[in-house]
């Protein structure tokens, strides 16, 4: 029935609605507002997009650092070249077709070649790789690998670890060399050789769950890393996880670890070698994981509850009367432990401080940069207590030029740390125009995430030609921090085009870093598909920062 009035809506009252769907009611008007803009052309729909967020808030996915395929498709580095074709899924490459020709076996290769100098081979083992992993008892292990080349190699435990510990030896070098054995050379070969045999010898192993298998499995995995074969090495360090899986030494871990502590078996040297194979399997198989982006479960996830709850104990001497020989080998195995401890009480505080800034203000989808910035300040002085903890063994105080492998290591994983910490802010600063209304907190941090960028490629540059099982994953960090120093550059010389005030200047001498970065993918790029493909990429980005470069400042 028409009464003849016309009919006038009101706008919607919201206040009976809850907080979610107003959420979700402001993100369909954002949402509108994109498509709107989408039809007006022009990058004003990504502006927009990166807009919505309140002043000096972060989306909650953008907490921790991202991988290098995600930091390729970042607007400003799209922006860079054009918006041309994707260049995404640069990392990793496990192409089988390539696995399997690299493991080819030489055909030099014999069950029975044992090398002439095997007392030089053991050195660089013990030197070059032992040193960063301290999974073997050195003083057992040399009488095994004797008793092997006295009575020859048969189809034993002892002569599947013989033979790795030759093809380790084979290939590792001084840190202090400037070059490293290249995949055409004698050298390389050999040491194929070498792990081919002990692969053969790898299968028969299987499902022992020993301690020597464990050990095999992983130093198995340590030589693939070596030689970039990184979905081998994965399954390699997953074996030699599954086997520590029945040690009795880590049941007293399992629960309650607190209250067992004194209970558990500390001092042999059986439960020593089961908690450190433990733990170096377990670190290694989440950082490989991770490199390689598997599916089946999220990384951040596994990332974030944590390394085991204890540390590996060091093993004594047994009671055993030391000569000459013998107190270098303890010297070189309490340097190798003060590493290995300090190197794992740096991860567990990086695992700890990445589960609180994931954390942080939970139920939010977004995060406030100055409130968390209050937490980031408390974590720099943990970072620092835990610097100025180290033995003087193992001290970060003396310039980086100076340092040998085992420092080497530690500083880049410090570097780790503080680019985790900084991440928040620098993400937000290249995606989101600062004004004059920023915190000067979330400022200074994103400049520190930047500087840290440099410090990294600079830190690791003694060891660009240092083969070893970290080699990859040195490259792959120094190419992310490349390719954010250009993503941040290009994302700031936008704003200054666009008369926005700058966030912060770029660190001096990033435009060098960059281009040994591009240098570094170039040396190794006939080791992996990948590397192959990023020197390209890195390339093309280059040659178009450059043009732009010149182009503003014309």
């Amino acid at each position: 029935m028409k009464s003849g009035a016309r009919c006038i809506q009101s706008p919607v009252d919201l206040s009976s609605y809850d907080p979610a769907s107003l959420s979700i009611l402001r993100r369909l008007d954002d949402l509108e507002q994109l498509i709107r803009g989408r039809d007006s052309g022009g990058d004003v729909v990504h502006e927009i997009a990166k807009s919505v967020l309140h002043q000096d808030q972060l989306e909650r996915s953008r907490l921790s650092p991202c991988s290098i395929n995600d930091i390729l498709e970042w607007n400003p580095l799209m922006r860079l070249r054009g918006r041309r074709q994707s260049i995404a899924h640069a990392f990793p490459c496990t192409s089988t077709d390539f696995t399997q020709a690299a493991s080819t076996p030489p055909i030099s290769g014999s069950d029975e070649l044992v090398p002439l100098h095997t007392q030089a081979l053991l050195d660089n083992f013990f030197n070059y790789v032992h040193v960063k992993n301290p999974v073997l008892d050195e003083l057992s292990t040399r009488q095994i690998v004797s008793r092997m080349c006295i009575h020859g190699l048969d189809w034993s435990p002892e002569a599947c670890l013989t033979l790795l510990i030759f093809a380790l030896g084979t290939i590792a070098t001084p840190f202090s060399d400037c070059g490293y054995v290249g995949r055409d050379s004698d050298m390389y070969r050999t040491a194929e050789s070498f792990f081919w045999a002990a692969r053969r010898r790898l299968g028969m192993l299987l499902g022992s769950s020993s301690l020597i298998e464990a050990q095999c499995m992983l130093l198995a995995g340590v030589y693939a890393m070596c030689t970039f074969q990184r979905l081998s090495a994965w399954r390699f360090f997953m074996q030699s996880l599954a086997c520590c899986q029945t040690f009795e030494s880590l049941k007293a871990f399992r629960h309650d670890y607190g209250d067992r502590l004194t209970e558990a078996p500390q001092k042999s040297v059986s439960s020593a070698s089961e908690q450190a194979i433990y733990w170096s399997a377990w670190k290694s198989e989440r950082e490989t994981h991770y490199d390689l982006d598997l599916p089946g479960y999220l990384f951040s996830d596994i990332d974030m509850t944590g390394y085991p709850p204890f540390f590996p104990t060091p093993p004594g001497d047994g009671g055993r009367i030391l000569d000459a020989a013998s107190s270098e080998t303890e010297r070189r195995k309490e340097a190798s432990w003060y590493f290995y401890l300090s190197e794992i009480s740096l991860l567990r505080l990086r695992r700890r401080m990445a589960n609180e800034i994931k954390n942080f203000e939970p139920g939010n989808n977004s995060v406030s940069l100055p409130n968390l910035a209050t937490m980031i300040n408390e974590h720099e002085q943990q970072v620092l207590a835990w610097v100025h903890a180290l033995p003087q063994s193992m001290s970060l105080e003396a310039p980086p030029e100076e340092d040998e492998v085992c420092r080497f290591v530690l500083r880049g994983h410090l570097i780790n740390v503080y680019e985790m910490l900084y991440w928040p802010f620098l993400d937000w600063a290249i995606h989101n125009p600062l004004t004059h209304d920023s915190s000067t907190t979330v400022i200074e941090f994103a400049t520190k995430g930047l500087q840290k960028h440099v410090d990294r490629i600079i830190t690791n540059r003694p060891g660009f030609q240092h083969r070893h099982h970290g080699t990859f994953g040195m490259i792959v960090s120094c190419t992310r921090s490349a390719l954010i120093l250009l993503a941040a550059g290009q994302a700031f010389a936008s704003a200054a085009a666009a008369s926005r005030q700058v966030p912060c200047s770029m660190p001096i001498g990033w435009e060098a870093a960059v281009q040994e970065v591009v240098q570094l993918n170039a040396s190794w790029e006939y080791e992996a598909p990948d590397l192959s493909r990023m020197v390209l990429i890195l390339n093309d980005l280059w040659y178009h920062w450059t043009r732009a470069s010149q182009h503003q400042l014309a």
